[in-house]
């Protein structure tokens, strides 16, 4: 089951919501976040009931492990071990789960082992649940939380709008409204606005991403499988792609923020509108940003710091306090970042391009290089992220190879010419890449729409031009016929083998 599935929206959502209310009339918001846990995972249980297995023994060996440390806080080595301990088991379970087989082809490629493939599930939404719960750990230890019921956790855990796909929320973002929270359930404005979030998200997934999605298809299945094709249909194979996951996810992010409107709790922000980054610093800026904040808090600072402080003992001159401290750490969190998005070498490429992008563009910045003019910098930024998108999207690297030799010029030296070739209508996707570039670049997005009623734990979006101003979102019954359209078409439009591209994640 997921968001944009008439089981979600017509059965689980209204039922989920009725047994919200309920609890919330019988003992106010701390029993209606109880339920809300077990709601959770009710909705999880659909994907299967093994996997709701795994997830509810990572909830419990986790909740265990916090608890100990902030016991022990006084007690730092004991505490200290108590968190390396947590960590490893979470890394050790995800890795399990996730990179078992990866390693296995890599003994194979590189040892010489003759090693099967083990037939392990992967747990939807494990990558995100892993995350959550080990920024929890280190919240724990760093003293910021204190002692939560197990149901309280289990809901900060489980969270359906994010468990399956994120955003990565910090413990103190929840834990601070299911604690504070006092607002009347059945606010008007907090319950439009989210499902104005959810509709204006089940229309971008189901209207906007999917209508694309055949084309992109099309020609990554079709290089996969010996098919050759020239640049112009590489090219719109890569913008496909790139808008397909586009609208997927910003469609997710926005469904996830409504739903967590709906039921009273403020989600961070996690999508603003990356296609119009002019550098590859601003991309990370707003692509995944609760991924990008979590990597920045709990991977990449670490090791700068560290770095800069055995720079600053050495004597190390700027250039190499710059390898150190700026470059190889965020080469290596961009890597780790890639990794964990899947196993698999296409995964390693694409976290090694955003790395060393990242670090180019950082130096280019730390050491005065001439400025570099927005729409150079936009175009730049573009064609790191299609390129890295095709390897992102390839099931191997010589699929991702072919395409991008093929879209700068590959067919001069041979390279995508076969006898079979890959066969969309330019005719048909032309058009609709030229919309989705407009619709990018030029319109508002969904929080400077809906900024006047703004219910984010991010802060709301303040540089707006008049026009956005004066037209944005507002519970009135104006708006409501626009949003109730959008629901409809969308509604309608929703297909029965359609998932989140990111559960695959």
């Amino acid at each position: 089951m997921v968001f944009n599935s008439y089981e979600f929206i017509l059965v689980f959502l209204p039922l989920a919501f009725l047994a919200f209310a309920m609890a919330y009339r019988i003992g106010g918001w701390n029993a209606a976040y109880t339920i809300l846990g077990l709601v959770s995972l009710v909705f999880y249980a659909q994907l299967g009931i093994d996997l709701l297995g795994i997830l509810v023994i990572s909830i419990v060996a986790n909740f265990v492990v916090g608890n100990l440390i902030i016991r022990t806080r006084e007690t730092a080595a004991t505490s200290k071990s108590l968190l390396a301990f947590g960590i490893v088991g979470n890394l050790i379970a995800l890795g399990h789960f996730k990179y078992t087989n990866f390693l296995f082809d890599i003994s194979n490629q590189f040892v010489g082992t003759d090693f099967s493939h083990a037939s392990i599930i992967l747990p939807i939404g494990i990558s995100f649940y892993t995350f959550i719960q080990i920024g929890y750990l280190v919240d724990c230890y760093g003293g910021t939380v204190k002692s939560h019921s197990f149901f309280r956790y289990l809901t900060f855990a489980s969270l359906f709008p994010c468990v399956t796909a994120g955003p990565l929320v910090l413990q103190k973002e929840i834990f601070g409204q299911m604690e504070s929270q006092r607002a009347p359930l059945f606010d008007l404005s907090r319950i439009s606005m989210g499902l104005t979030m959810f509709s204006i998200g089940l229309f971008k997934k189901v209207v906007l991403a999917d209508s694309i999605a055949a084309y992109s298809n099309t020609v990554f299945n079709g290089v996969a499988g010996g098919q050759g094709l020239d640049a112009v249909t590489a090219w719109a194979g890569a913008m496909a792609y790139t808008f397909q996951l586009y609208f997927d996810f910003s469609g997710y992010s926005d469904m996830a923020l409504g739903l967590g409107a709906i039921f009273g709790l403020m989600l961070p922000l996690n999508f603003n509108s990356p296609l119009k980054a002019t550098s590859i610093s601003d991309f990370w800026q707003r692509w995944h940003m609760t991924m990008t904040r979590f990597f920045t808090n709990y991977v990449f600072t670490p090791m700068s710091v560290s770095a800069m402080r055995n720079s600053i003992v050495s004597g190390h001159g700027p250039v190499r306090k710059f390898i150190g401290s700026g470059g190889w750490p965020i080469v290596l969190t961009m890597l780790v970042a890639g990794i964990w998005h899947g196993s698999g070498w296409v995964f390693v490429l694409f976290g090694l391009l955003h790395g060393f992008a990242i670090a180019i563009n950082n130096a280019w910045r730390q050491f005065n290089m001439p400025q570099i003019s927005k729409p150079m910098g936009w175009i730049l930024t573009m064609l790191v992220v299609v390129s890295g998108l095709v390897i992102f999207r390839s099931p191997d690297v010589g699929t991702a190879g072919t395409i991008l030799a093929t879209m700068f010029g590959g067919n001069l030296l041979g390279y995508g010419l076969a006898e079979q070739t890959v066969q969309i209508s330019l005719i048909e996707v032309a058009p609709l890449l030229l919309l989705f570039w407009a619709i990018v670049l030029l319109t508002p997005n969904s929080q400077e729409i809906t900024s006047a009623q703004w219910y984010s734990t991010t802060e709301k979006p303040t540089s707006l031009s008049d026009w956005v101003k004066r037209f944005s979102w507002r519970p009135q019954p104006g708006w409501g016929a626009i949003v109730a359209c959008v629901f409809v078409v969308s509604f309608v439009m929703i297909g029965t083998n359609s998932t989140f591209l990111y559960y695959q994640f």
